[in-house]
């Protein structure tokens, strides 16, 4: 399992100051209809006009997965949709110097968001995995002569990447129930209550540690306690049956402190407990998501320390989704 970090898009155009995209995604995919609305602007010099027969706009969704192994190299790829309109078909002989072409695109419903390129060094070469959307626009130009045609491409393309969100309701995050894992070692019986399991991208996930039946032992100064506390995201590339597994630890915290008591019975019986806040604004964390080709999730790992030994450990697989408040 190997580090990867986010690369950002880059999305310039062969000709960004003569013929460029503005667009905005319209709706809240997942939870109602979505389209992609943009326009194409062709601002070109009117002594330099644009000559074109017809313009064709195409929206695609696209998945792709990549790493080597020595001189192997796996590589698979999906086209999720493609649609296509035309923007522009015209005989206009003077060329085209200021226009705006409006479009819009219906978002399929069962999209995933978009995800930055993730990367791994595998022996000396680079892993590569993204789920991005484009919109491209296909100038065909007028044809003057076969001449002509023989020293000049007919067509010309313009594209960038369009970054796609899904979203799901606050609300369906905020109902969920709190879950508790538990666990029973020597030194007494552990768990941990995440307070959900179902993360909006910038929440902040609450942890409480409880101890209790605390072994003779360890009772000796147990309320020292160091806690580590890790989150990771993991991405799985897949090729036909080969898988390659990527993982990032995206916050790491290690904390020595003292548990908060209290006492039962004749006070043999001690219970330990703390409250702990994972910040995810802290880190660049991606939406959990699973594809044919990607597979992304996300784990928190507790270690329990006490009297600088090792006690128990804890794992739990969380969801990290793009929330909205009510509509």
């Amino acid at each position: 399992m190997e580090e990867y970090d986010h690369l950002l898009l880059n999305q310039t155009t062969e000709d960004d100051n003569k013929l460029y995209f503005t667009y905005q995604q319209q709706g809240y995919l997942g939870i109602q209809a979505s389209t992609l609305n943009g326009t194409l602007h062709i601002r070109y010099p009117t002594n330099l006009p644009l000559i074109a027969k017809k313009i064709d706009i195409i929206f695609s969704g696209k998945s792709y997965v990549q790493w080597n192994e020595g001189t192997i190299i796996n590589y698979a790829e999906k086209k999720h949709f493609e649609y296509s309109c035309r923007v522009y078909d015209g005989d206009d002989e003077l060329g085209l110097s200021y226009l705006d072409l409006p479009f819009e695109f219906k978002i399929p419903e069962n999209a995933h968001s978009s995800i930055l390129p993730v990367t791994s060094k595998l022996t000396n070469h680079l892993g590569k995995a993204k789920i991005y959307y484009s919109i491209k626009a296909v100038i065909t130009k007028e044809r003057r002569s076969e001449l002509f045609l023989k020293f000049k491409k007919s067509n010309k393309e313009v594209e960038i990447k369009c970054p796609i969100t899904r979203f799901i309701r606050q609300r369906e995050i905020e109902k969920q129930e709190s879950i508790t894992l538990t666990k029973k070692v020597n030194s007494g019986d552990y768990s941990i209550t995440f307070n959900k399991v179902t993360f909006n991208q910038y929440d902040i996930i609450k942890l409480s540690l409880n101890i209790k039946n605390i072994s003779r032992k360890v009772i000796r100064n147990v309320n020292k306690a160091k806690i580590q506390i890790n989150f990771n995201e993991y991405c799985k590339l897949k090729v036909g049956y080969k898988s390659h597994l990527v993982e990032k630890r995206l916050l790491h915290s290690v904390m020595n402190e003292n548990l908060d008591q209290t006492y039962k019975g004749f006070g043999f019986d001690i219970e330990l407990f703390k409250e702990y806040n994972l910040y995810l604004s802290e880190s660049k964390v991606c939406c959990s998501v699973k594809t044919d080709l990607i597979n992304v999730w996300h784990v928190v790992e507790i270690i329990v320390f006490l009297n600088g030994k090792k006690r128990v450990k804890f794992e739990k697989i969380i969801n990290i989704v793009n929330a909205i408040d009510e509509i």
